[in-house]
């Protein structure tokens, strides 16, 4: 089952847009990487510089997937002010440590570097778990936030402390959401 996803929400950082690939949508979460395709789709669309990797097996899909739920995890508990799960801690580092990964300065910033031994995923993993370790190596985690509107759940970075929504659609859904549902608790009431 291919899902179409235009990815118009990348561009944050790239752990938030490796996490955002699981979504909320009527209440259940949907994995926007579900095949090859879609994750070519994902990789091709991502605005970072990311390694190169050929159209993944089911294992290397998989592997990616993982990752990402270790990434979630671990971001879940940041936004809740609890202790980094152990856990996933650990896979996170194995997966910077097993692809050789470095990050290093250039004249535009900070980047990533994977020695071009290991397998593709390999390498792209790596990269992947390093920006978590990166992000959440940072002092400004205060800014990160799980956006509560219906049919969302991604993270962002709040660009002010109130800030409860990830964009100016979500808060409009969320408004309406809330709307909709004070009126139809005034008619039951019958005010």
């Amino acid at each position: 089952m291919t899902t179409t996803t235009t990815w118009t929400w990348l561009g944050d950082h790239l752990a938030l847009d490796l996490a955002n690939t699981v979504q909320e949508s009527g209440g259940a979460m949907v994995d926007l990487l579900p095949d090859a395709e879609s994750f070519a789709s994902w990789r091709e669309a991502a605005p970072h510089p990311l390694p190169w990797c050929p159209a993944p097996g089911e294992q290397d899909l998989a592997a990616v997937r993982s990752l990402r739920d270790d990434v979630l995890a671990l971001l879940h508990a940041a936004v809740q002010g609890a202790d980094l799960p152990e856990d996933a801690v650990s896979r996170v580092n194995g997966t910077v440590r097993e692809s050789s990964t470095t990050r290093h300065l250039e004249s535009v910033g900070l980047a990533v570097a994977v020695p071009a031994g290991g397998s593709p995923f390999t390498r792209l993993r790596g990269v992947l778990a390093a920006a978590a370790v990166d992000l959440l190596a940072r002092d400004d985690l205060t800014n990160l936030a799980l956006c509560r509107a219906p049919g969302c759940g991604q993270f962002f970075h709040r660009s002010r402390p109130n800030q409860r929504w990830c964009s100016a659609g979500c808060g409009n859904r969320a408004r309406v959401d809330r709307h909709r549902h004070r009126r139809a608790t005034t008619v039951l009431d019958g005010s």
